[in-house]
């Protein structure tokens, strides 16, 4: 991840943690990780993508209906 999408990824957040209440670096840890999570649910789907969903806490049931492939094509995929 480069720092450009870093910084765009931060600009993102930063509203959303404003919206939400609680201690300012909970919220942005909180909208980092979900804007996280979208922005690597948009890439196309392959074995960095896979990885950086499932250490981000992503479960095999949201990649897949994701993606609209299989738990199987997944843990094929995360093979190669």
């Amino acid at each position: 991840m480069t720092f450009q999408i870093m910084s765009d990824l931060m600009k993102e957040a930063v509203p959303l943690a404003k919206k939400m209440e609680g201690d300012w670096q909970a919220r942005m840890k909180l909208a980092m990780r979900s804007v996280k999570i979208n922005y690597f649910m948009s890439q196309p789907i392959s074995k960095g993508t896979i990885n950086e969903l499932l250490k981000h806490g992503v479960s095999y049931r949201r990649i897949s209906r994701n993606y609209k492939v299989g738990r199987s094509d997944i843990t094929a995929i995360e093979r190669q």
